[in-house]
């Protein structure tokens, strides 16, 4: 992989390569017009960084805390569902790669491998993303496990009480069973590879879930999580789960002050801004601009986690210098896990850890705490003989 993928571009291109139209682009479409999804990357590329000269840069301390976890970069994985369609190995083999770059990995509601796989390969690098299930027996099952796995973080999934429909996965078809069309069954054949790893790897079901005791089957798995979707999930939820669980907790999609507000009023320990990667809300803002108001809102009493569109160490440089603790992505370790498995993921590690490296010695920052918000360009300069032409 250190050949051949230099860049996120890179693995997302060899992800492309390697997986079956229908599901690339379930992995990197979002709602609606994706007018989120791409509005997340436009503002990371409208950040402008301020260089520095004649800065010792030989030694780059990129190691920080979040929660209490010591991590060796500023970058997080954040929560995905289903990349068991990916690859086999899903997140076992993101969790292991985040474990050996001193990162942590959040373990989705939705992913195909249970919370005991995840902390079997990374231990004490795991955070448990929960939801607020129709059936609070579920929800107090996953939690109860997250507990006796030693699991000090919880994630709360709070910007999925409402689905929103993405088009590109209604023309394929996809769902649980899928139903593709023609075009789809035969791009998928022309993907052996793929479908190999398909039909002898992990079972496509909900790994922390079951019916009767027994694993979800495929076609079972859709009508289960229409069955459990709760869009009456609210704030008295949190106010509950914060009185029974003694550990850290998170609320993942703060969006707004009001939001950021009310999640520090309840005792929570991280607002995690995001907007689910423009998969959910279409037509909002990046996360990226948000991020400042959240910061200001919350003013030290949370740690702020921010993700949406991160594909460039510079990305991270820009997130801390507007006050984020850590970055989390998501599609770039989705990438690699497709294109090269473990391998593939810990790529993305490597690459976005160099980069940062090299964006902190252009800004001359020699440790995570100098990536302040002077190291943004917020200035709008003319050449002046130009502007006198």
């Amino acid at each position: 992989m250190r050949k051949t993928a230099h860049s996120i571009g890179d693995l997302r291109s060899a992800a492309r390569r390697r997986l079956p139209r229908m599901v690339f682009d379930f992995l990197e479409g979002g709602a609606l017009d994706e007018l989120t999804l791409r509005r997340n990357r436009q503002q990371l590329d409208d950040q402008m960084l301020r260089q520095r000269v004649l800065f010792d840069a030989t030694h780059a301390d990129t190691r920080t805390s979040v929660l209490g976890t010591s991590v060796d970069l500023p970058l997080v994985v954040s929560p995905m569902g289903l990349l068991t369609v990916c690859h086999p190995e899903a997140d076992v083999a993101i969790a292991r790669a985040a474990a050996q770059a001193g990162s942590v990995f959040m373990h989705s509601p939705w992913s195909g491998c249970s919370l005991d796989e995840v902390v079997a390969v990374a231990p004490g690098r795991v955070w448990a993303q929960i939801a607020f299930w129709g059936d609070p027996r579920e929800t107090a099952r996953h939690i109860d496990r997250a507990r006796s796995l030693g699991v000090d973080t919880l994630v709360i999934a709070g910007d999925v009480g409402v689905s929103s429909k993405r088009d590109r996965d209604l023309r394929h078809g996809t769902g649980m069973p899928p139903k593709p069309p023609l075009a789809d069954v035969i791009d998928t054949a022309l993907h052996p590879g793929w479908v190999l790893r398909w039909l002898t790897g992990r079972p496509m079901t909900w790994g922390n879930y079951a019916i009767d005791g027994r694993r979800i089957r495929m076609r079972e798995m859709e009508h289960w999580m229409e069955v459990n979707e709760n869009p009456s999930a609210s704030w008295e939820d949190v106010a509950r789960l914060r009185r029974e669980w003694q550990g850290k907790l998170v609320v993942k999609g703060v969006m707004s002050r009001e939001d950021a507000r009310l999640a520090v009023d309840h005792g929570v320990d991280g607002v995690f801004v995001s907007n689910h990667g423009g998969r959910q809300f279409d037509g909002q803002r990046a996360t990226i601009e948000t991020l400042p108001l959240i910061v200001d809102e919350v003013d030290g009493r949370a740690a702020v986690i921010m993700d949406g569109g991160i594909r460039r160490g510079a990305d991270i440089v820009s997130a801390l210098a507007l006050g984020a603790d850590v970055a989390a992505a998501g599609r770039p370790f989705a990438f690699g896990l497709s294109a090269g498995g473990q391998s593939g993921a810990a790529r993305a590690f490597e690459v976005l850890r160099d980069e940062l490296v090299t964006a902190m010695g252009f800004v001359g920052a020699a440790t995570v705490d100098d990536l302040v918000p002077s190291v943004l360009d917020r200035t709008d300069v003319a050449d002046p003989v130009q502007a006198n032409a």
